[in-house]
């Protein structure tokens, strides 16, 4: 059995670890990252997200659970192909397009972040159609006076910096259930103290009408605070069996 000055020092190593990976994570966060919030047939306001609203409902990006649109089942957003490519006549820029967005907090020292999200096609849609998705991080300077609202972008607002993004492409397949997921890594070296927009848009690689879908958007966890997270966790449960013991 382990000395009590032992036991209280693996306990204490492992709640200051826990703490610590904690609070990293809590520096940043997203809400209703997987959309079932707020979640019905077509429904044109993203709840907890700013997105785009315009008179015509298939212009903007909308969150559903329409069986014959959503490829998982789950409640999805879906991208207008329309604000992409103005009726098939696509912008050469990635970041053009149907968006949403929200303010996920401040880096708090982190110079990057990886975002997981999962995205594809909509069930009811086309073989064929090349469709992309662009995920980037603002920041926002308190000095400009933007002020975070639907119909209201982040990009291009003043006091608002991109930092980095990244695009991703595919083709659709005309087969339900085409969706992956995958993890994008941001740059933030520069965002100091300012205040982190996630922003997602649709945009137009090619020819064709893009209508992309997106889900379960969420924060994904450092290699190293995992592994510290880990070490916390082992240490814990080898001090209770030495309780016990």
């Amino acid at each position: 059995m382990k000395p009590v000055k032992t036991r209280l020092l693996t306990a204490t190593v492992c709640a200051i670890t826990v703490a610590g990976w904690s609070n990293a994570q809590a520096a940043l966060s997203i809400t209703n990252g997987d959309f079932e919030t707020g979640a019905g047939v077509n429904i044109a306001d993203v709840t907890g997200w700013f997105d785009r609203n315009p008179e015509g409902f298939w212009e903007g990006a909308w969150q559903t659970t329409a069986g014959w649109i959503t490829p998982n089942g789950s409640a999805v957003i879906v991208f207008s192909s329309y604000e992409a490519d103005d009726f098939r006549v696509p912008s050469p820029n990635p970041n053009d397009g149907s968006f949403l967005y929200q303010s996920i907090g401040t880096a708090d020292g982190l110079s990057s972040i990886q975002i997981g999200f999962d995205w594809g096609a909509p069930d009811d849609a086309n073989a064929g159609l090349e469709i992309g998705i662009t995920i980037g991080i603002y920041a926002y300077d308190g000095q400009g006076g933007f002020i975070p609202a639907d119909d209201v972008d982040v990009r291009g607002a003043s006091g608002v910096t991109l930092l980095d993004s990244v695009s991703f492409t595919t083709t659709t397949t005309g087969i339900d259930g085409q969706i992956g997921t995958e993890i994008a890594t941001l740059d933030l070296s520069g965002a100091g103290s300012q205040e982190l927009f996630l922003r997602f848009n649709s945009f137009n690689p090619g020819n064709t009408e893009s209508w992309p879908v997106l889900d379960n958007v969420h924060i994904v966890p450092e290699p190293a605070a995992m592994a510290l997270f880990g070490l916390a966790l082992a240490g814990l449960l080898g001090f209770r069996r030495n309780r016990r013991n």
